[in-house]
């Protein structure tokens, strides 16, 4: 079974030595958007090699309210991030976030067929998780699917991410957020719909990396220096679980520090705060790598 909410063992051989320091955490979106009403009826682009999915992931937890998947040999990941706001008076903060991945894995484990629509694949988890909780918790959450040469997602919240191509950030989505430390987020009653969900495709090449994750990855580390570990690990040939265990302990290590993060930096900026350092958070990283 390929979901799984256990810590690996973090890589604690490799002495990186990145600096935080100030990035470009203002990527931009350049693929082509499409109509979800469309997206199981699209055919996949015509590829002219196979391409496929190996993916990994590292989970580093803090309150333990991040969920993901892992499906290989359909292609699909997905990562959802409980809301923290949710805690307290007896209510479990995970709930909505285990239950959207549960019921997205169960779907894609049962789906005969590749290709599958991270659209429809989100809508159909949520509204089973909706039917089997009235829990209050809510929960962001992401679904990427390699469909033929095409990258394919839809997600809500803050939990998003990278493709990188000979090593260089080549795409990063853009997180989707209310106000500053206030992601858009599925709930079962209120909240935002999986209607207002970012989509889109992106077409994708042999050797490229996707980096997905929740915000404790993309609120701990600037785009400069995730693309500099992903060189990194390129170059070292390591595995995608080994690069997820990297980037994981290199925003864990940020979070822990005093020195300056994509959080306090949007911090600075939005709320006019002197706060710096990291953001301690759960931290979930996937990574993905498309193969012939």
């Amino acid at each position: 079974m390929e979901i799984n909410m256990q810590t690996p063992d973090v890589l604690m051989g490799l002495a990186f030595g990145i600096p935080a320091s100030a990035g470009d955490d203002v990527g931009q979106e350049n693929g082509h958007r499409w109509d979800p009403m469309d997206c199981d009826k699209k055919a996949p682009p015509p590829a002219r090699k196979a391409l496929r999915m190996e993916c990994d992931f590292s989970y580093l937890p803090d309150h333990d309210e991040d969920a993901h998947f892992c499906h290989a040999r359909a292609g699909v990941v997905g990562v959802a991030d409980g809301v923290g706001g949710c805690r307290g008076d007896g209510v479990d903060a995970a709930e909505f976030s285990r239950g959207l991945m549960a019921n997205a894995y169960n779907a894609v484990a049962a789906a005969s067929s590749s290709g599958i629509c991270p659209y429809t694949l989100l809508e159909m988890a949520y509204q089973k998780t909706v039917a089997s909780t009235r829990t209050p918790a809510a929960s962001t959450a992401l679904v990427l699917s390699l469909a033929g040469r095409a990258l394919r997602w839809a997600y809500v919240g803050d939990s998003t991410f990278a493709v990188f191509r000979g090593g260089r950030l080549l795409l990063r989505a853009l997180r989707q957020q209310h106000y500053f430390n206030c992601p858009f987020q599925l709930r079962a009653v209120g909240g935002d719909r999986v209607q207002d969900a970012a989509l889109g495709e992106f077409p994708v090449e042999e050797g490229d990396v996707v980096v997905a994750g929740t915000d404790g990855l993309f609120d701990n580390v600037f785009d400069a220096k995730l693309e500099e570990i992903v060189q990194m690990c390129t170059a070292l040939s390591l595995t995608p679980g080994k690069m997820a265990q990297a980037i994981g302990r290199l925003a864990y290590d940020m979070a822990m520090s005093s020195r300056e993060s994509p959080f306090s930096a949007a911090s600075r900026e939005q709320q006019g705060t002197n706060f710096t350092g990291g953001k301690m958070d759960d931290i979930t990283v996937i990574v993905a790598f498309i193969v012939s």
